[in-house]
């Protein structure tokens, strides 16, 4: 629900990038911030949860970074 508060900031997607920068804008800048997101949740592709087994699943799979760089 957007109200008729006034933000300093929108940002458009509650992923990591989205939820960092409108961390520190909030936190280090002291801004207002409205986050804009179409899922339920937030964290993106990152999101996971807790199954009935308790076991944390990832809904949108394991991501995993791969590299053949020795300097990373």
């Amino acid at each position: 629900m957007i109200t008729n508060i006034k933000h300093n900031y929108v940002i458009i997607g509650a992923g990591l990038s989205g939820c960092v920068l409108a961390e520190r804008l909030s936190n280090d800048k002291d801004k207002s911030i409205l986050i804009i997101e179409k899922r339920n949740h937030i964290g993106g592709n990152c999101y996971d949860y807790l199954s009935d087994e308790r076991i944390y699943v990832h809904q949108y799979g394991p991501h995993i970074f791969h590299t053949n760089s020795d300097k990373v």
